[in-house]
């Protein structure tokens, strides 16, 4: 009897546990040893997002985000080709939860799963998706080691032919796409990870889309540094940048992106925060604009157990 009390037990424990950890939990980046705290960042609420939703899909490698206004929808993307939707909630303006709607595989113009190569999505954005119409968005997703930007519909179906810019000369087979954003003037800006073939390694590169115009982008000094995303900032653009390298600390840092004409550029650096100072950090990639001054930010746990998949609130002042 008591062998059966024991058992009965530890399956209401694996239950009880099994269950939470297929949800998102309500954590924080700052813990109480936590130095050099950004005045201008405001934080408004971090979830830890489990390795599998509760049907069993897996949730990790995420590498970026995009905001639906009009069906007040979240997509994010993983690098295996996963296209998740889930709906946000919030309370008093604290992002407290999320729930899961439908996870799709990204699929070729035939309706053909993506193989491994081709499926490497690290950055993306939400067409049509702010203009007051629902059901027409695309979302625009850009590719590494296959180097291309690509239409897909919101089920993960490709749309069209892939685009293919002379901004991706160059790039290495990793080192690809990994940022999007759209600038007010200059339409949608490319960026890739690292410098490709020709520029120097403390830079990188952003390009128009549209006009094809380019800007070497220059990357802080750390260890390990890389552009990971870009999003709408005002009339500029707000960049993600990550710097992993160790034993050097995890460094991630918001920059204002300011676009002139002529190749001109200026970048400041609004916030750093580093995992040496205290901060709960991890491998941030994934960036979205909810509007206002508020943005989301998403980590790549690789896969590991020893990562996390950490979705991250934030506002900043008015650019």
């Amino acid at each position: 009897m008591f062998r059966l009390l024991i058992a009965a037990s530890l399956f209401m424990l694996l239950m009880l546990t099994g269950g939470c950890a297929r949800e998102a939990r309500q954590t924080q980046l700052m813990t109480e040893n936590t130095t050099n705290v950004p005045e201008n960042v405001s934080w408004c609420g971090t979830l830890r997002l489990p390795g599998k939703w509760q049907d069993d899909t897996p949730v990790g490698g995420l590498s970026d985000l995009a905001w639906d206004e009009d069906e007040s929808l979240l997509y994010m993307i993983s690098d295996r080709g996963w296209l998740h939707r889930v709906r946000l909630r919030f309370s008093g303006g604290e992002l407290i939860g999320l729930d899961p709607l439908k996870t799709y595989v990204l699929r070729d113009r035939q309706g053909r799963a993506l193989n491994e190569d081709a499926a490497d999505a690290e950055s993306m954005i939400a067409q049509r998706g702010n203009n007051g119409v629902r059901g027409d968005t695309r979302l625009l997703i850009g590719f590494e080691r296959d180097h291309r930007i690509q239409h897909f519909y919101p089920n993960g179906k490709s749309v069209g032919k892939p685009l293919k810019p002379q901004g991706l000369r160059g790039a290495s087979p990793e080192k690809g796409v990994e940022a999007m954003g759209r600038h007010k003037r200059e339409g949608i800006i490319a960026g890739l990870e690292n410098a490709p073939t020709g520029i120097d390694k403390s830079s990188t590169r952003l390009f128009s889309l549209g006009n094809e115009a380019e800007w070497t982008y220059p990357l802080l000094d750390e260890s390990g540094n890389a552009l990971t995303a870009l999003e709408t900032y005002g009339n500029d653009l707000l960049a993600l940048e990550r710097a992993f390298a160790p034993p050097a600390p995890l460094v991630i840092s918001l920059r204002r992106v300011q676009l002139g004409s002529n190749a001109q550029i200026e970048v400041k650096t609004l916030a750093q925060l580093s995992s040496g100072d205290g901060w709960r950090l991890d491998n941030f990639e994934g960036l979205t604009h909810l509007g206002g001054n508020r943005y989301l930010m998403v980590s790549d746990d690789n896969f590991r157990l020893v990562q996390e998949t950490l979705l991250t609130c934030f506002e900043l002042p008015s650019p």
